[in-house]
């Protein structure tokens, strides 16, 4: 069953290439093309551009204190966007958002490919502050966020913490890895200071973070291929200077005219 009213979520991206070799293109993940239910633990949306598809599946994650993560459901708001209900938690407002209060909630989102640079966040509602910290994946197999918590994560191979963003608004996107940092999986959480024990200003706090996801975007980076390197030519060797060999005639003249010395010797000794 489709989402309802999801078009207001466009989740869209922008084909680039680093050696000028893919043609540029936009991919808009939407209520046409991700499917799901108003209550889920997770959405699969499928598009294509300039002939390649692309999948972007998001799921629903929270850890409560020092506690591992664990799926929680997820909820689309129309006209606000994507909220998580944590095991226990309130679906009233404000707790019915991606929140920090008594437990810190996150979207996962794998794209299938290792090489998207997600770069843009929208969002749809917030309520007192929205701050979110941001992470990726880059190991080879799926990430088991079941088996981590906030504190230890990063400690778990191939996790790393992107940044923190402070007072997201709705009235304009957040812009953020300018650097094109490419992986497959993207945790998008509310702020945590224990993510990354990296000390902020007074603007970033634990436990009154409030929003709605509404969108997110990215650059898919076409490697270009390696070129075939051209062999290079095998000098041919200078020869070195040095005592010419005699031919087999010089032997010959060299022996008769040895052989006439020997009979003149003779001759002259019998007269």
């Amino acid at each position: 069953m489709k989402f309802n009213d999801f078009r207001v979520i466009a989740f869209t991206f922008a084909v680039a290439a680093t050696s000028g070799l893919a043609q540029a293109g936009q991919i808009s993940f939407n209520d046409n093309n991700c499917q799901g239910t108003t209550v889920s633990t997770a959405v699969t949306c499928s598009a294509s551009s300039a002939g390649v598809n692309y999948d972007a599946t998001v799921s629903a994650w929270s850890a409560a204190g020092t506690g591992n993560f664990t799926g929680a459901s997820m909820v689309y708001y129309a006209n606000s966007g994507l909220g998580i209900t944590s095991k226990g938690e309130s679906t009233t407002s404000p707790e019915h958002a991606i929140d920090n209060y008594g437990a810190t909630e996150a979207l996962l989102i794998s794209f299938g490919t290792n090489n998207v640079a997600l770069n843009q966040l929208s969002i749809g509602w917030t309520y007192n502050d929205a701050d979110v910290s941001i992470l990726r994946y880059t190991g080879t197999q799926a990430p088991v966020l079941g088996n981590s918590t906030v504190a230890n994560l990063t400690d778990t191979a191939g996790w790393e913490w992107v940044g923190d963003y402070a007072n997201l608004s709705s009235s304009s996107p957040l812009n953020f890895n300018s650097g094109n940092k490419t992986a497959s999986w993207w945790l998008v959480s509310a702020y945590d200071s224990a993510y990354s024990d990296v000390a902020h200003s007074m603007y970033f706090t634990n436990d009154n973070d409030f929003f709605k996801l509404s969108g997110f975007g990215g650059n898919v980076i076409a490697q270009a291929p390696t070129p075939t390197p051209t062999p290079t030519p095998t000098p041919t060797p200078t020869p070195t200077p040095g005592t010419a060999v005699p031919e087999p005639g010089t032997f010959a003249l060299f022996g008769i005219a040895l052989l006439g010395c020997v009979a003149a010797r003779r001759k002259s000794k019998t007269k």
